[in-house]
């Protein structure tokens, strides 16, 4: 029974070796915000687990490059090579996504209904149709609306977004983002 037993403990000790050994070394910069394995603990903050692998290169490489702006961003990604920013976007693409359900349950209804608008890029599931656009399904709410919000007053420019986007208003953001958080990855 005792060999057995460090027979398990070795195999499971080398299973957590490898899972460490797959983990991009940037990733430590990331879990402060981002949460260990892309899935965030604060509502303003993007999970990145599951999410497109293609969006996530663009993005990073939009703030390493300045294209996207976020100060707090930029100490961590400036001086990432291309081929590390594709090693960190695999690894989170090929994380675990989970549901954040943290939109305001009363809006749920009316963010379905906008939704139809959304779903020709994003899927009706929050699935997009390219892996060049975001996943929705799951993201926080309070994140979705800010980045809504962001695209409206022109601080991140994407011109099919700023086309969607520029009749809302704030409460349909909250209702958008209510029902994209609420649905499965």
């Amino acid at each position: 029974m005792k060999t057995s037993m460090i027979w398990v403990a070795l195999w499971c000790s080398a299973l957590a070796a490898t899972a460490a050994a797959e983990t991009p070394a940037q990733t430590h910069s990331c879990v402060a915000c981002h949460g260990n394995a892309g899935v965030s603990d604060n509502p303003e903050w993007p999970s990145l687990a599951g999410q497109n692998a293609a969006y996530l290169e663009q993005q990073i490489t939009a703030f390493r490059d300045g294209e996207r702006e976020n100060p707090p961003m930029k100490p961590f990604v400036e001086n990432l090579s291309d081929a590390e920013i594709a090693e960190l976007a695999e690894y989170y693409a090929d994380q675990e996504a989970v549901a954040t359900a943290n939109g305001d349950p009363a809006l749920v209804d009316t963010g379905r209904q906008l939704a139809g608008y959304c779903s020709a890029c994003h899927g009706y599931a929050g699935r997009p149709a390219t892996d060049e656009w975001p996943v929705l399904a799951g993201q926080h709410a309070a994140y979705l609306e800010l980045q809504l919000l962001s695209f409206k007053r022109g601080e991140r420019i994407q011109p099919l977004m700023q086309a969607a986007v520029g009749k809302l208003s704030a409460k349909e953001f909250a209702a958008l983002a209510a029902y994209y958080s609420q649905l499965q990855p």
